[in-house]
């Protein structure tokens, strides 16, 4: 059975999901390891602006998803970004934000069902990401999930200036998925409630 489950960003987030992302978004070290910045809202105005922005995250240029446990608890989240269906790619985002599941293979599980989604879903051939060289952790579960490093590049960010990032990227081989069963049903997921897992 699973471990992990991708649930679309479009199916809603419970009080206290809310408020777990929120918690998320204030730990400076999830965020200096996510390319983030430390949030400075109050929850309440981090909830209206979250909730008012939900429609937007599950469309043709990015599809966003709640990651979840075996016991059904939300441990982070994750994406495709930037999605390119001519160039069949798009890039990758995820963070395990619940600290309890680092180290504990969440992560990689994650990133597999996310390529997985890539290539049934939307029949993606080459997905990339991007992090930072000092981020051992992730690039650990990203290369167990099949990745391999590309290069390293300087990129910009007004949070950080002029910063170097690792690029990765995971090729599916032909028109095949990548080894995952994260969809069975492709039509609306593997599970009776429209969620995939890995």
């Amino acid at each position: 059975m699973a471990r992990v489950r991708l649930r679309p960003y479009s199916a809603g987030f419970s009080e206290s999901e809310l408020r777990a992302l929120y918690r998320w978004a204030l730990d400076e070290e999830i965020q200096r390891l996510s390319g983030g910045r430390t949030l400075e809202l109050p929850y309440p105005r981090f909830k209206e602006l979250f909730l008012v922005q939900l429609p937007r995250h599950n469309t043709v240029h990015e599809q966003l998803f709640a990651v979840m446990d075996e016991q059904d608890e939300m441990i982070g989240r994750g994406g495709l970004f930037r999605i390119d269906r001519a160039a069949h790619r798009a890039e990758l985002g995820l963070v395990i934000g619940e600290r309890s599941r680092w180290g504990k293979g969440y992560g990689r599980e994650a990133v597999r069902a996310l390529i997985h989604f890539a290539a049934s879903e939307l029949a993606l051939r080459r997905v990339l990401l991007y992090t930072y060289p000092d981020n051992h952790r992730a690039q650990r579960a990203f290369s167990a999930a099949g990745f391999r490093p590309v290069r390293e590049l300087r990129r910009f960010s007004f949070d950080r200036g002029t910063h170097w990032e690792l690029e990765m990227a995971f090729d599916v081989a032909g028109d095949k998925p990548a080894p995952s069963s994260a969809l069975g049903d492709a039509a609306g997921g593997d599970r009776e409630d429209g969620t995939w897992t890995s």
